[in-house]
């Protein structure tokens, strides 16, 4: 039988593994758009808003899972929206900072698709 700490660190690297697959899957699936309706420079874009909006989902695992085990769901939600708009905001500043060449169909289209989509993930991952 496994111990809490080890059931809580296996379902910890479950919701990692889910989030992760479906960001790649997202990916793999909106390359073929991207690429038909901008070119190479939105697969690019692409690339960077599922960084952008895979990270934040990763940091929230952790943190709930080490830090508040026995959370409620809303309150992890909470701390989760506020945590994803501020590392997809800034993230976002930086990209469009860097790269001025980007737009909305380069990148800011692509940004949204992936945040919407990566936030219904770690919602249903979440209360679960």
């Amino acid at each position: 039988m496994l111990s809490p700490t080890q059931s809580q660190s296996r379902q910890l690297l479950k919701q990692c593994g889910i989030l992760v697959g479906t960001s790649i899957g997202l990916f793999i699936i909106l390359c073929i758009p991207a690429y038909l309706f901008v070119g190479m420079q939105a697969i690019e874009g692409l690339a960077y808003a599922n960084i952008l909006c895979l990270v934040p989902g990763l940091f929230i695992f952790l943190i709930a899972g080490f830090l508040y085990r026995d959370a409620e769901p809303v309150a992890v939600m909470a701390i989760s929206t506020l945590v994803r708009l501020m590392i997809v905001g800034i993230g976002t500043m930086v990209i469009l900072k860097l790269r001025a060449d980007f737009g909305l169909p380069e990148f800011l289209i692509w940004l949204l698709i992936c945040y919407f989509a990566s936030l219904l993930v770690e919602t249903l991952l979440i209360i679960r």
